[in-house]
């Protein structure tokens, strides 16, 4: 079974090393204690110690703070600034290129590292810092990236026009695999694979999913539903229910609720 020890050699153990070795101080970038907490207010700190203390249990940080202004940076900067993002979120990217070795068996543990780095740094450049959940947001996008390149190595796709009428062909491992399928062959979105894996898998609270999505708490819930709704028909081969039968459905179940609270 693979472990993070496992990827000491990989990309993500490489860049990880100049990380620490070159950004220990504050000689060629530091953050403002300001962005962690009040307690911190009026100290300079260097990218290492701010990781440090993002990392420590029961500190309580604003991490979306630390968050947008590192991608900022990294964005304009590039450099020195783009080794700290990747430094500081090396930690999460190694666990999750060790969970992916098990999920994908065939593919070496160097590609999945490759695959984990390269969708956090393609998400790096295009997401929306204004909304919360920077990091999480980076996970996902990282974890889609990896579960794709395995479901592909592993050659599981979907045929073409089978999505309505078929199950996956090959078992199912993993509830991450089971989503990123689903995802491939157009049965639900990748917003929506990151809100069901949020808040089924990563113990996010369908709230705190909704501030990460841009959208109110019930709004996430409804599109939680209509899309869970689909992935269970996808994966007992039930045709796919339309936006109309999932209203009515809902319809139904709100008016045997009122019949039943009566």
């Amino acid at each position: 079974m693979a472990t993070i020890k496992s990827f000491e050699v990989t990309v993500l153990a490489i860049a990880e090393t100049e990380f620490l070795r070159d950004l220990s101080d504050t000689t060629q970038l530091s953050f403002a204690g300001e962005l962690l907490c009040r307690e911190w207010s009026g100290n300079v700190l260097s990218a290492v110690a701010v990781r440090q203390l993002l990392l420590e249990p029961g500190r309580v940080v604003d991490k979306d703070a630390v968050w947008r202004h590192l991608v900022a940076q990294a964005r304009e900067c590039g450099g020195a600034w783009t080794l700290a993002a990747i430094g500081m979120a090396a930690p999460m990217l190694k666990r999750m290129a060790a969970v992916a070795s098990e999920r994908f068996e065939g593919m070496r543990q160097d590609d999945l590292a490759a695959e984990v780095l390269a969708g956090f740094l393609e998400h790096l450049v295009v997401m929306d810092i204004d909304r919360p959940g920077i990091c999480v947001r980076l996970r996902w996008a990282a974890w889609r990236a990896v579960t794709k390149a395995g479901c592909a190595d592993a050659a599981v796709s979907v045929p073409n026009g089978c999505a309505t009428s078929m199950p996956p062909q090959l078992p199912l491992a993993h509830p991450d695999v089971v989503l990123a399928r689903a995802e491939s062959a157009g049965v639900i979105t990748s917003a929506e694979s990151d809100l069901i894996g949020m808040t089924r898998l990563d113990e996010v609270s369908l709230s705190e999913a909704a501030e990460c999505l841009g959208i109110t708490a019930n709004a996430a819930k409804i599109r939680r539903q209509k899309a869970e709704a689909r992935l269970v028909a996808f994966l007992m081969g039930k045709p796919i229910p339309d936006r109309k039968h999932l209203k009515h459905a809902r319809i139904r179940s709100a008016q045997q609720t009122a019949s039943a609270a009566a």
